[in-house]
């Protein structure tokens, strides 16, 4: 009997661990397309991080000639962050032809070497859509089962501790390494060895309006906002579905 007892404890359980991270990863996909309906926010942070005052010292300094850069304004610098974000969720379609105008004219915004670079993000990002998209059935897939079957969830105490444990285990990575020692070896493990991902401002159009690492940052608060205010949502609802079925029968 104990046996029997341990083994559905273990299954339900694993299910709800299932349940979890299959809803966490699809709440993380739809926060990045939240996001970027929002642009992520760009013209906010723009203000926030300072970036025109960054445009003004590192655009005259590009080494391949795209100094006029400085001239172009904040409206036009939040255009173009769009025109990436639609690029990157777009399979990296026209990223090579995106380009800033000026008083003389136009130029393109990224060297050859960016280009391929934001490609590997598209990629990246056409790969990962793939997983948010089978953890979106996975997790619908549970819920029709927790509905129907009635399964036994973890309390209150188990739930808050998983996930306390999972945000815990994330902030202290980030603060004894620092989101930019992370975020780039996090790049060392995603991107082709032979791709450069790591640009000088006085090289990069690219690094110096998004003011990277700095902006990327900013974009994960973004994310990590988004995908709370899912999560919590998405949970609430489960909860009061579960505990209206409970009362009728």
């Amino acid at each position: 009997m104990n046996n029997i007892l341990r083994k559905i404890v273990n299954r339900n359980a694993f299910l709800w661990i299932l349940f979890a991270f299959s809803g966490l990863i699809f709440s993380i996909g739809l926060s990045w397309k939240v996001n970027s309906e929002l642009n992520f926010t760009y013209s906010f942070w723009y203000e926030t991080l300072e970036i025109e005052s960054h445009i003004d010292r590192y655009a005259p300094q590009n080494r391949f000639g795209k100094g006029s850069f400085v001239n172009t304004d904040k409206r036009q610098h939040v255009e173009l962050f769009q025109q990436v974000v639609d690029s990157i969720n777009n399979h990296g379609a026209g990223l090579d032809k995106i380009s800033f105008k000026t008083n003389g004219g136009s130029a393109l915004l990224f060297t050859e070497a960016e280009v391929i670079h934001l490609q590997d993000v598209a990629n990246l990002i056409d790969k990962l859509f793939i997983v948010w998209i089978i953890a979106g059935l996975v997790f619908l897939i549970l819920t029709i089962f927790y509905i129907k079957t009635k399964s036994p969830t973890p309390n209150f105490k188990a739930k808050a501790a998983a996930i306390l444990t999972l945000l815990v285990s994330v902030v202290l990575v980030f603060i004894t390494f620092g989101f930019t020692k992370v975020f780039y070896y996090l790049h060392t493990v995603v991107f082709p060895d032979n791709h450069q991902w790591f640009f000088y401002y006085q090289e990069s159009l690219m690094s110096t309006f998004m003011k990277a690492p700095d902006l990327f940052a900013a974009m994960s608060l973004n994310l990590i906002l988004v995908v709370f205010l899912i999560y919590i949502f998405a949970y609430n609802v489960f909860s009061k579905t579960l505990t209206k079925l409970a009362l009728n029968n």
